[in-house]
């Protein structure tokens, strides 16, 4: 009885696979361990930065990287993109070749890794007035007294399935005018963060293998030992604020200011990251009588997922029926 219904069920596999029934992974190519990191970033805006929403998702090897993003404007910057503006971008190390992909078109353009530029965000054209140029060049400020605190508050919650506690973080510093008037830079984060998992542990070895290969290929060098940064739109925010009055050496110094960031414990999930600026040096406070209250701008950032995947060998390459663009 058992051989007959064993050879029952043998025949019944046989027939169904015959038949095209069975289920069957589409993409032929192998499958590989990847490091996934998804995340999502909202900025409220600031002059020469329009509000934006981004979504990206980044896939690494050792020696291969691809980063897919999706951007929708808001106000003039919706505008200007038109619909949601999706890109991505794949580095071959292997290879040594950037390829760049164009979604709407179906097409494709091929640079070599040294000489490919990196990926630039649109930026509307800036426009200064006649007043901006007036106070640009009769104003400037220097940053005094600065002060840095990192305190743990308690709260735990789980945010996208990751166990995070909070952080709040105050940044303040104070600016003098060469008319010795005084401002405030206040910069407030809500920060939560969560214990490194293995498979983070092990997504991570990846990246940093990618870093280390890419750094080599350009002659470069790529911090990453460190766990928490300030985000970088948050830096271009702050100095692009404070460019017409600080030199470029002093805002780089100022921004240096928060690697103190590194007493944070664990890997941030979400920032939720504000700027006040109040105070009368070099009338700056003028140019924002009508946000009232509200901060200069506030800016999120927050890691929706993050593992280590098995990914096709295809993702890392331009999908069939694409075509160069030469």
């Amino acid at each position: 009885m058992f051989r007959r219904t064993a050879s029952r069920v043998s025949i019944a596999l046989v027939l169904t696979g015959c038949s095209g029934l069975a289920p069957r992974d589409p993409d032929p190519t192998p499958l590989k361990p990847t490091a996934v990191i998804e995340t999502h970033l909202v900025s409220e805006g600031i002059r020469d930065f329009p509000a934006f929403e981004r979504t990206t998702r980044t896939y690494t090897r050792a020696n291969m990287q691809r980063s897919e993003s999706t951007v929708t404007g808001v106000g003039t910057l919706a505008r200007f993109l038109g619909d949601a503006s999706a890109d991505a971008r794949i580095e071959r190390l292997d290879r040594k070749l950037v390829w760049t992909l164009d979604a709407k078109t179906k097409r494709f353009s091929e640079c070599p890794l040294k000489g490919c530029p990196a990926p630039l965000p649109r930026k509307l054209p800036e426009k200064k007035s006649e007043e901006d140029k007036a106070r640009d060049a009769q104003c400037r400020l220097t940053i005094g007294n600065t002060t840095f605190s990192v305190e743990p508050t308690g709260q735990k919650r789980s945010i996208n399935g990751f166990d995070a506690e909070q952080y709040d973080v105050k940044w303040l510093a104070t600016l003098r005018d060469n008319a010795s008037r005084k401002s405030i830079s206040a910069v407030s984060m809500d920060l939560w963060t969560t214990p490194i998992t293995p498979a983070m542990k092990d997504a991570m070895a990846l990246e940093k293998a990618y870093a280390r290969a890419h750094d080599k290929i350009l002659g470069t060098a790529t911090k990453t030992d460190r766990l928490v940064v300030l985000p970088a739109e948050v830096g271009k925010m702050i100095s692009s604020r404070l460019s017409a009055h600080v030199s470029p050496s002093d805002r780089a110094a100022f921004l240096a200011g928060a690697k103190k960031l590194d007493r944070v414990k664990g890997w941030p999930i979400l920032m939720d990251v504000t700027w006040r600026f109040t105070g009368e040096a070099c009338s700056i406070d003028e140019t924002m009588k009508d946000i009232g209250d509200q901060p200069l701008f506030r800016f999120m950032s927050e890691v929706r997922s993050y593992n280590l995947e098995a990914q096709h060998d295809s993702l890392f390459a331009p999908p069939k029926g694409y075509k160069i663009t030469k």
